[in-house]
């Protein structure tokens, strides 16, 4: 099946499906070409158009939605709501980013980020953790009031690309 048209004008929904009766790419009452059509008419003509009666053909009929019924739709509404941000407030969210909030509620999702993380990892654990999955430098790290300067690594080697040795999967 193929998708012929959408309208939400019955005049023209009946226009576009005497068009597939008449190419014969669709029957009325099990006829096609002009004998479909003039059945296809007759009904029309009466008011009394059975969608049932096409062969080859299907007709689907859906509530008409209109932009305030989005709000009674979950998924229409995030949807609406998303497309009408700003790039910057749209990339906060996509982001993960705490922006756009206000300054004391960030500073309090971050707080207990970084004690749900003192929780769960101890030592170098958390000193991975913090640097690996949350980004912050040793400086932060020590900001912030965490004791891991023992774990602390050179920050310029992290962002230094390391050559490989040219002996490197030679056998020995």
């Amino acid at each position: 099946m193929r998708i012929v048209a959408a309208t939400t004008d019955e005049e023209m929904l009946h226009t576009i499906i005497g068009a597939q009766i008449l190419g014969g790419t669709m029957d009325y009452r099990g006829f096609s070409n002009m004998k479909g059509f003039e059945q296809f008419r007759a009904a029309c003509r009466t008011g009394d158009v059975q969608y049932s009666n096409l062969d080859y053909g299907f007709v689907e009929q859906t509530e008409n939605l209109m932009l305030p019924d989005c709000a009674k739709e979950p998924q229409l509404e995030k949807a609406y709501r998303l497309l009408n941000l700003s790039d910057h407030e749209f990339n906060a969210i996509r982001n993960g980013s705490l922006e756009s909030l206000g300054e004391d509620r960030a500073r309090l999702i971050l707080d207990k980020a970084l004690s749900w993380a003192a929780q769960n990892y101890a030592g170098w654990d958390l000193y991975r953790h913090l640097r690996d999955e949350l980004g912050m430098s040793n400086e932060e790290i020590g900001k912030t009031g965490f004791d891991l300067d023992e774990f602390y690594e050179d920050e310029a080697a992290d962002s230094a690309e390391y050559e490989v040795e040219a002996d490197y999967g030679k056998e020995l």
